[in-house]
């Protein structure tokens, strides 16, 4: 019974996991209450299961940079995989000058897209799966950072809160199948509400975790060559 996944530093954990390894460690705010935050983290969720999915590998322009989903925000992936990570992916795209951004530094998600048709988890997707997984994974010693042109991130804490996670088609990272499901967020996120200035910029966030459930991981880094205008 698989109904947790483990979006470490945008990295996926079901089966196999790869995260980065940290070199900083920032403040983390707890914010599980901002409504609006947290229906942006599920729009992420949304964006990030389109096909073709912008979580998968290195690239430059494209449809996979194409971060505007929802109005007021524009979003960043990291990288996913199954059968394992790349030690680092490296995206150049263009963003809108002073925009807010969004992207996730380590993210669990539970669904209903696990459940199978003759056994659903009881347990409830928020309270009872990602809020408890989450506190686990992002315990010390398990550190992460997000670094913008240099300089620590803010890392903040959001919670989704009960969404709809629709999955565009069968060709997704995670073999889920097309469709749309009750789903479940929290994990730590950077929000940069006044987005960056016209220019050229660069978004660098990995970690390394430890937890009792998934255990040590360390792996890939994300780094994002911005060109905002």
């Amino acid at each position: 019974m698989r109904r947790i996944l483990l979006l470490a530093l945008s990295v996926i954990v079901a089966l196999v996991v790869a995260v980065p390894l940290a070199s900083a460690q920032t403040a983390i705010t707890t914010q599980t209450s901002q409504t609006n935050q947290g229906a942006l983290t599920a729009s992420w969720w949304n964006w990030a299961m389109q096909d073709p999915s912008p979580l998968e590998g290195s690239y430059t322009g494209g449809t996979k940079c194409d971060g505007n989903f929802v109005d007021g925000a524009f979003f960043l992936a990291g990288a996913a995989s199954v059968n394992g990570a790349p030690s680092s992916v490296d995206r150049t795209c263009t963003v809108p000058a002073k925009k807010p951004i969004l992207f996730p530094v380590t993210n669990v998600i539970c669904s209903a897209a696990w459940d199978s048709p003759d056994y659903a988890d009881p347990r409830p997707l928020d309270t009872g799966c990602a809020t408890p997984y989450t506190d686990d994974v992002i315990e010390p010693p398990s550190s992460f950072y997000a670094r913008v042109d240099g300089k620590n991130a803010e890392q903040v804490r959001i919670a989704s809160g009960l969404f709809q996670w629709t999955i565009a088609s069968n060709n997704n990272p995670y073999v889920l199948t097309a469709g749309t499901y009750e789903a479940a967020s929290d994990g730590l996120w950077v929000y940069l509400e006044k987005g960056l200035n016209k220019g050229n910029h660069t978004v660098v966030f990995g970690g390394h975790y430890e937890d009792t459930i998934f255990g040590t991981f360390e792996g890939t880094k994300v780094t994002y060559k911005l060109k905002a205008r």
